[in-house]
Order: structure tokens, then C-alpha cells, then sequence
């Protein structure tokens, strides 16, 4: 009969030994990307290279996740304003922590940030239910990003990887009939970040009313995380120099929107938010709204016709942020 003494002991040395091989399978793994993970880095990769490719201080970012990649068109901005523009959405899956982390070294004395979170952004946090787009790129290409969050995050997520992770990192690396490059995201972004495959219309009015965003219709409370995220921002943005802006995502225009005092209440939670940080709120949440003949494949992605009026839209609305300069091409 095993005692209460010897018990513990093996328990304890079994716990060790799971604890052991699961790190060990992480660190396995650490440069051999899953293929969402290799998908969600080619735009990261495009983001970055427009980013370089705008040039210094003085040039206009939009920010956000796929809402701001499907639904600003920064060449048209800059056409129309005469302000070097750069869109800057990337997947919305990766978080505002990560997207601001990716943006702040190409920021410069002089710079206009626009945000246009998704309204789940407001919700985010560092740890616990994460989105797996997160937890793939975390545990392959933005590892460094990974091992710079505080202790209890950087553990907790790695509880939180599912197993399905390692199992596709390690048959994806060592499948020799499968080339990764397949992976890469394929969608035409040009050199300003504005993705260009966007073309028609792939999603019914019907698909989109099925049901309105849960992050919009349920009572908002903005998460500790991301009041610590986007208040580092604000400061880091005031010692730069850059002057901050925030504004709300293009959404289908869902009839559950509209008079209704829950969802009244949750853009006010947003707009106070806001205004104790001193970051002003451009434009309103309806005027982002659009009808679905402008969407292109989700209740967030603009088709190119939707991209062309909500840009002509935020430009007005910009314009007392802006020094125009008439004539310049902005390309």
C-alpha cells in the first residue's frame, strides 16, 4: 500500500517531468511556425516595409487591426490632404500590445496616429482567453515580443497553447513535401500597406445579419490590460512628440445598433475612455457603419468601393488635424 509520504513525492517528481517536457517542446518549436503563424508574419513583414518605405517624421499612420488593412486606403489619403500616409492595420487577432509594439519604432517627431481598434480590442488581455492567432505568432516569429511580457503572462500562455500547436509546428517543419512559403499570405498590399485584394463583394446581406458583434451588443467593460496598453501608448506617443488620435472601426451597420441604449452606453464607456487619456475621439461610431454592398468577405472588411467612401469620410473628418499641402500626389 503507497502511503500518504511516498505519494506526494511521486506526484510531485510526475508534475516536475510534464512541466519539463512541455517547456522542452516549446523551446523545440520556437522557430518552426505554424502556417497561421507564417500567414499572420507576411503582413506584419508588408506592414514594415511600408512603413520604412513612408519615410520620417510629418506622414499620417492608421492603426487598427484588419477593420484598418480593409478599410483605409492611405494613398487616397494622402492625395487628398497632402500628408504622406501609411496604413498600418494588421490582423486583429494580434492584439493592440503587439501591433503598437510593431509600430512605436516607426513613429517620428511629427507623426498623426489614428486608431481604429476593433471594439474587442477594448476588451483584450495579455493572458488567459486569447485569440490563437495570438498564441501562434507568440510561440514562432514574435517569440522576443513573448519573453518581454511579465512572468505570470508569459506562463499562463504557454498553458494555454493548445497541443494541436506543437504537433502542426512539428509537421509542418519536418514534412519534406511541404514547403512553408505556401503558407504566406497572398493578398496584393502595396507599398503604403493598403491591401489591393479586396476586390467585389464575397459575403451575402444575409451572412452579415445573422448576428450582430457580441463585443458591440454586451455591456463593454475595457479590460485592465488594455487600459495599461493604450495608456503606455498615449505617453509614449506625448515624449515623441506625435499627436494621437482615436476614431471607431467600419462595422456593417447591423439594425441591432441602432436605438439601442446598451450599445449607446458602450461607445460612451469608449469615448470617456478616451477623454481621461486627452486623446481626442474623431468622428462617430454610426459613420463608420456601412450597408453590405461596401463589404468584402467579413463584417469588418470593406470591399474597394467601401475603402474608397470610408476613407473620403475620416479625411474630412481629419482635416483640422491636418497642414494641407495642395498638389502633392501623396504616393
Amino acid at each position: 500500500m503507497i502511503t500518504k509520504s511516498r505519494l506526494f513525492p511521486s506526484f510531485f517528481a510526475g508534475f516536475l517531468a510534464a512541466v519539463l517536457t512541455w517547456g522542452g517542446a516549446l523551446e523545440f518549436i520556437t522557430d518552426k511556425p505554424v502556417p497561421n503563424a507564417v500567414f499572420t508574419q507576411t503582413i506584419v513583414e508588408a506592414k514594415l516595409n511600408a512603413a520604412r518605405e513612408v519615410g520620417d517624421g510629418g506622414k499620417a499612420v492608421f492603426t487598427g487591426g484588419s477593420n484598418v488593412l480593409f478599410g483605409v486606403d492611405s494613398k487616397q489619403f494622402g492625395r487628398e490632404t497632402g500628408r504622406p500616409s501609411l496604413n498600418f492595420g494588421c490582423a486583429a487577432g494580434l492584439g493592440p500590445e503587439l501591433i503598437l509594439h510593431l509600430l512605436k519604432p516607426m513613429l517620428k517627431q511629427g507623426d498623426l496616429v489614428v486608431m481604429c481598434w476593433e471594439f474587442g480590442h477594448y476588451k483584450f488581455t495579455r493572458s488567459g482567453q486569447v485569440d490563437i492567432t495570438y498564441l501562434n505568432i507568440l510561440f514562432g516569429p514574435q517569440r522576443d515580443f513573448r519573453r518581454n511580457l511579465p512572468v505570470q503572462d508569459r506562463l499562463s500562455l504557454a498553458l494555454n497553447l493548445p497541443t494541436s500547436h506543437v504537433r502542426k509546428a512539428i509537421g509542418t517543419a519536418f514534412n519534406p513535401y511541404v514547403d512553408t512559403e505556401i503558407y504566406r499570405c497572398q493578398w496584393a498590399i502595396d507599398s503604403r500597406g493598403n491591401l489591393r485584394s479586396n476586390q467585389g463583394k464575397k459575403i451575402s446581406k444575409t451572412e452579415l445579419l445573422e448576428k450582430p458583434l457580441s463585443s458591440v451588443v454586451s455591456t463593454m467593460e475595457i479590460s485592465r490590460d488594455a487600459r495599461d496598453i493604450f495608456s503606455k501608448f498615449v505617453q509614449y506617443c506625448h515624449n515623441q512628440e506625435v499627436t494621437l488620435l482615436a476614431s471607431w472601426p467600419n462595422i456593417f451597420a447591423h439594425p441591432d445598433y441602432f436605438n439601442n441604449q446598451r450599445v449607446a452606453a458602450n461607445f460612451k464607456t469608449i469615448e470617456l475612455f478616451w477623454k481621461d487619456q486627452d486623446v481626442e475621439v474623431v468622428g462617430n461610431p454610426f459613420d463608420a457603419m456601412f450597408q453590405a454592398d461596401y463589404f468584402h468577405d467579413t463584417i469588418y472588411h470593406l470591399n474597394s468601393e467601401g475603402v474608397a467612401i470610408r476613407t473620403a469620410k475620416l479625411t474630412k473628418d481629419l482635416k483640422p488635424w491636418l497642414a494641407t499641402e495642395a498638389g502633392s500626389t501623396g504616393n
